[in-house]
């Protein structure tokens, strides 16, 4: 059986990817990387409590074959967790961050530590709902400002990409995070490709059953940075490329290759904001390239790499965009693409599931995925603000079949994702905020799954549009004090 999955909804991942949403035009490579030359040392934390209810969301009924172990269960898109994992609604502690960041040498050298004791996937193990860490270390980092127009930056970084996972905890608008980023663009670890029936022929080996991952990237890796920005009238230019380690947050190497992450993004400065709220537009771009050595066989004795890809193009803008007499507005665009080790379905879209429950990976090259977000923002005053986001996944769109019996765009794995995210944000002050969301979730199977032979599935069919219908709407409320 061949249907989608969505990992753990709150899976949050540590700050500054705490949580969905646009940012602003915001420098985040220099405002991760650099320090003013009058800083010293500064404490900063973050705290996020949430309550998330899917609602709308309905227990699995109709599966047939030996499936039919899991009518009852909940999907992963209509849980929340980790530690709640079993409800469909609950309240916790997304975020507990505490760290320092200054100057070592001032104008030379500067360091950044941040450590996050929250339910989030820098603290819990993939699909698996015992924690694992009190705390972890979320932002290790030294940079150094010796050469001319490049400065080095070593440890745990964030890798500069979406906007969305990019950006600091204090601009993210939105509760809940798009179903791209959430699924494909933050990366989950396991040891083999688990699929425990005979895969679709070029999309995976049948590897050994593992219901786990071991860890997880949280928007971040263990490297080196070459980064920095250029400014031209009231133009910045920015460049990062970062070689990392292409492993979780808590691992060493996967594999002797290193990743490669680019990054280049263009701001024009416009009047007024600061810190997060800067107003401006920026043009961004990136391209994530890496290997990831993968288990094949049931035994566990025999490997392979496998190429992982993820690219994207966006732009952002904040300000009076049309008249300070309107208010301040906010648009976002972005367009990701992913290519190879796509995170895709465990049995029945559960994990843990009664049958199966197998976490499953489209390892090669082919298999391939892409997402679209279209964001506004409207800042009334001070203290109100309205957001609107969509956002779309495109999971497997086009897979590496290598039976030609089975075209691309007949693929029985593909899931189509549409979300419509309504959301109100009250500034209490400038650091501390209440935040309403209200997410209408569409998901389909458009296409009938298949045998290798290229016969249709009836039994999988069926079960996948079982797993598809059962994903409702849900709403969230989030109280965020930082400083």
């Amino acid at each position: 059986m061949r249907i989608k999955r969505k990992f753990i909804v709150a899976a949050w991942t540590a700050v500054g990817l705490s949580s969905g949403g646009a940012s602003h035009a915001t420098n985040w490579v220099m405002a991760f990387g650099t320090e003013p030359l009058a800083s010293t040392h500064r404490l900063l934390g973050a705290v996020q409590i949430t309550y998330e209810n899917n609602f709308d969301c309905r227990d699995t009924r109709g599966f047939v074959g030996p499936a039919v172990a899991n009518n009852g269960v909940v999907v992963n898109n209509c849980r929340v967790g980790p530690e709640l994992r079993d409800d469909e609604s609950g309240l916790y502690l997304q975020n507990l961050m505490l760290g320092a960041r200054g100057n070592l040498i001032p104008g030379r050298i500067n360091y950044m530590l941040t450590a996050n004791a929250g339910e989030n996937v820098a603290n819990y193990a993939p699909y698996n709902t015992e924690r694992k860490y009190i705390a972890s270390l979320t932002d290790a980092s030294l940079s150094f400002n010796y050469i001319p127009g490049m400065r080095v930056r070593a440890g745990l970084l964030r890798k500069p990409g979406p906007e969305e996972l990019y950006q600091g905890l204090e601009a993210t608008d939105y509760i809940f995070l798009t179903d791209f980023v959430q699924r494909v663009q933050i990366e989950r670890f396991i040891h083999g490709n688990a699929k425990a029936t005979a895969p679709i022929a070029g999309q995976g080996y049948a590897g050994n059953v593992s219901r786990h991952g071991y860890d997880a990237d949280a928007g971040r890796d263990w490297g080196l940075q070459f980064f920095d920005a250029f400014s031209h009238d009231k133009w910045t230019h920015t460049y990062s490329v970062m070689f990392g380690n292409g492993n979780g947050i808590h691992r060493g190497d996967n594999n002797s290759d290193k990743d490669l992450n680019l990054y280049l993004s263009s701001e024009y400065d416009l009047p007024g904001g600061k810190g997060p709220l800067k107003h401006g537009v920026k043009l961004y771009g990136y391209h994530h390239k890496g290997v990831r050595n993968f288990i094949i066989d049931a035994n566990g004795t025999e490997s392979q790499d496998f190429d992982r890809i993820r690219y994207g193009i966006g732009m952002k803008a904040l300000g009076y965009l049309f008249g300070e007499d309107n208010g301040k507005h906010r648009v976002e665009f972005e367009l990701m693409f992913a290519d190879g080790m796509i995170n895709y379905t465990p049995t029945a879209n559960t994990a843990d599931a009664p049958y199966g429950g197998l976490v499953q990976f489209a390892a090669e090259r082919g298999n391939k995925a892409k997402g679209i977000t279209l964001d506004y923002g409207y800042y009334f005053n001070k203290n109100w603000q309205f957001d609107i986001r969509y956002s779309r996944n495109d999971l497997l769109y086009e897979t590496a079949n290598t039976n030609p019996a089975v075209q691309y765009w007949t693929s029985g794995d593909e899931r189509i994702l549409k979300y419509t995210t309504l959301g109100v944000n009250y500034h209490f002050t400038p650091k501390t905020k209440l935040t309403f969301n209200y997410e209408f979730r569409n998901v389909t199977a458009p296409n009938p799954a298949r045998t290798t032979a290229g016969a249709i599935s009836n039994p999988s069919t069926i079960n996948a549009n079982v797993v598809s219908g059962s994903v409702g709407d849900r709403f969230g409320l989030r109280l965020t004090h930082s400083f």
